[in-house]
Formats: C-alpha cells, sequence, structure tokens
C-alpha cells in the first residue's frame, strides 16, 4: 500500500505500508553520469540553503538511475548528513558502495526496515 501525502509541507514523497510499518519514502531520480557516479540529491532546499535529509523527516530514499532503468532502495541511516547519493553504473569496475542497496524492495517489507536476508 502507498499513499502520497496531502500537499508539500512534508520532507517524503509517499508513505509505504510494508506489513510491519510506516515508512516515510522520499524519491529521487538522476540521469547524468558525473565523475564515474549517478549522483541523486537527498536534501531539501529551504530559504536556498541545502538541508541533507535527518531520521527525523525520512526513513528512506528511493532513487531511480533511469539510463541503467535500476532502482536503490536505501535506509536513512546511509544518507543522513549527505546532500548526495553516488552509485556507480552496473559492471563499473569500481566498487559500488550501495550496491547492495540496489533493487532491496525487501527493506521495505523487514520489520526495522534494515535486515538483508
Amino acid at each position: 500500500m502507498v499513499a502520497k501525502p496531502h500537499g508539500n509541507m512534508h520532507a517524503y514523497d509517499f508513505i509505504v505500508d510494508g506489513g510491519n510499518g510506516l515508512w516515510r519514502v522520499q524519491v529521487k531520480a538522476c540521469s547524468t553520469l558525473k565523475y564515474g557516479l549517478y549522483q541523486a540529491n537527498t536534501f531539501l532546499k529551504r530559504a536556498g540553503v541545502l538541508i541533507a535529509y535527518t531520521a527525523a523527516e525520512i526513513d528512506f530514499v528511493v532513487a531511480y538511475i533511469i539510463p541503467e532503468q535500476t532502482w536503490y532502495v536505501v535506509p536513512v541511516r546511509e544518507v543522513v548528513g549527505r546532500t548526495s547519493l553516488g552509485v556507480r553504473p552496473e559492471g563499473f569496475p569500481r566498487l559500488d558502495l550501495y550496491a547492495h542497496y540496489r533493487e532491496a524492495w525487501h527493506l521495505l517489507r523487514e520489520p526495522d526496515g534494515l535486515t538483508f536476508g
């Protein structure tokens, strides 16, 4: 179940009912490769200032990498204090720090959203 909050006053785009809880999800998309990374913005802009998301505002960032047609489901703990999430193209020879979050939809069904399995 997915719900869209009314208005633009929240840091999240959707509320997802994963069966074991409700998750506040911010959705981002990116298409430009820069320095070998796709950069998805992970910030709010208030009065012209970039403010990184906090765990008090969202639970997950879900980033769609348009050229790769790939989704990343990233817990907020991975983006706290950061204004972007950099992911490498599939098959890139260097390490992608977020590869284990690629298509990790199961995180939205886990009791704490952080269990792998």
